[in-house]
């Protein structure tokens, strides 16, 4: 056994072919070792952070069964109070925050507002302003209170190098759960192998891209993941489709001399709120798709076609859990 990224024998783990921070469950056991798999994981928590609100919302579970708690801006209903946050705990509750904000009158005069969740708080606050001899105002509750909690999810983790590194990697890895390691070393996949050490995206052979046909080939959930791959003995290159959170999929040129006198193809298909993998129908092959992605009908590196294409999916998800979601401007939509 060896490592599927630099073909090291020593200090072998197990390797993910979805992060396990997004709810994968699938290893490639002994498939990779420390130090490369301490690489990625250093790309995987750069995405962890950009995405937790993505986690929190989708209630998917990390390695530890935890749901990730993320960050709301909130509003309440009747009371003019710029600044204030809460926590989203894995049960979707809104957990507000204390919160003092320095302010600036029309007239030039400074001062400072607080909202305190409890009144022990607000008495702290309040004795050490009189202690400062600070004037003190209270403000005016409304009769009830009503908690409006946003955010704004955008798509830059997406386009990231960080995350491009990470689906290069996945697609190394399921070709290792569906045909061994030593298959996933073999040299024609060199290509691949090296985006450990590429330096921007444009270096990655691989592109993120919006098909129609593509997203409409099987029911897609915002919890799903999924790899198809193909790899053409005819054309002698292939390519591996991989998809995130439903509708974020990337093209990735896996062989660009594949030196083999039998196509292969496979898919892997995985929920990742349920851990387990999953087999939608699919109205077309891994050969059929991929030619339908690398036609003139896609679109490439386009941001506002891929959250057009990926928006309906989160939307179709927050219509089920009853929360209110809007796309706003390019590539960005909106959670409440």
């Amino acid at each position: 056994m060896v490592c599927i990224f630099c073909r090291s024998d020593s200090n072998l783990t197990n390797e993910h072919v979805f992060p396990a921070f997004m709810g994968g469950d699938l290893v490639v056991l002994n498939g990779s070792c420390r130090t490369c798999n301490g690489e990625f994981g250093v790309w995987e928590a750069t995405i962890k952070d950009n995405t937790r609100f993505l986690l929190n919302l989708l209630q998917i579970e990390n390695r530890d069964g935890v749901v990730p708690t993320a960050k709301v801006n909130v509003g309440i209903r009747g009371l003019n109070v710029d600044g204030l946050f809460g926590i989203r705990d894995a049960g979707g509750e809104i957990n507000l925050s204390n919160i003092v904000i320095n302010k600036e009158a029309q007239d030039g005069k400074k001062h400072r507002e607080g909202f305190f969740v409890t009144k022990e708080a607000a008495e702290r606050f309040v004795e050490r302003c009189r202690k400062r001899g600070d004037q003190i105002k209270d403000l005016d509750l409304p009769p009830e209170i009503v908690i409006d909690a946003t955010h704004t999810l955008t798509l830059p983790f997406a386009f990231s190098l960080e995350t491009r590194k990470v689906v290069a990697k996945i697609a190394l890895a399921a070709l290792a759960h569906q045909y061994g390691t030593q298959y996933a070393v073999s040299d024609q996949f060199d290509e691949l192998r090296n985006v450990r050490t590429a330096s921007n995206a444009q270096d990655l052979p691989l592109r993120i891209f919006a098909n129609k046909g593509f997203i409409e080939s099987h029911v897609r959930t915002a919890y799903q993941h999924s790899v198809m791959c193909y790899l053409s003995a005819g054309m002698k290159k292939g390519w591996a489709i991989i998809t995130l959170f439903g509708g974020l999929s990337y093209v990735v040129n896996i062989a660009s001399q594949f030196n083999e006198r039998e196509s292969r193809q496979f898919s892997i298909f995985y929920d990742a709120r349920a851990r387990e993998p999953l087999n939608p129908v699919v109205l077309a092959n891994e050969m059929t798709l991929s030619g339908h992605v690398l036609s003139p009908g896609t679109k490439f590196e386009d941001k506002d076609a891929v959250d057009a294409q990926w928006f309906p999916i989160i939307a179709a998800y927050c219509a089920e859990a009853g929360i209110e979601v809007e796309r706003i401007g390019a590539a960005r939509p909106k959670a409440e």
